[in-house]
């Protein structure tokens, strides 16, 4: 068992999100804290899409590591602002806008 778990997680990269799904289902693995069955997998871009252009008709991805401190910092803004939304943030440094 050990064997096949280290040859999945080499290759796990190469994976369709359909394997990918079969495999979460044939070692029943769940949420880590609720044990919920998880969902299909499906494709999702994980790159922050804008329009560029002077008619705004054509597609810009941004890289998204750019923006993910103001992401991962959300649970500490919110509770700096007494846990209520909406509130306001700034990056300063390398940071996109439209």
């Amino acid at each position: 068992m050990a064997a096949e778990l280290e040859r999945v997680l080499a290759t796990l990269d190469d994976f369709s999100a359909e394997e990918l799904g079969a495999k979460i289902k044939e070692y029943g693995i769940t949420a880590p804290y609720t044990k919920n069955p998880l969902s299909d997998p499906y494709l999702f871009n994980l790159m922050f899409t804008t329009s560029i252009g002077p008619s705004g008709l054509i597609a810009g991805y941004m890289r998204p590591e750019t923006a993910q401190g103001l992401f991962m910092n959300f649970k500490h803004l919110n509770y700096s602002n007494g846990n209520e939304l909406p509130f306001a943030a700034a990056q300063i440094g390398r940071a996109f806008r439209n």
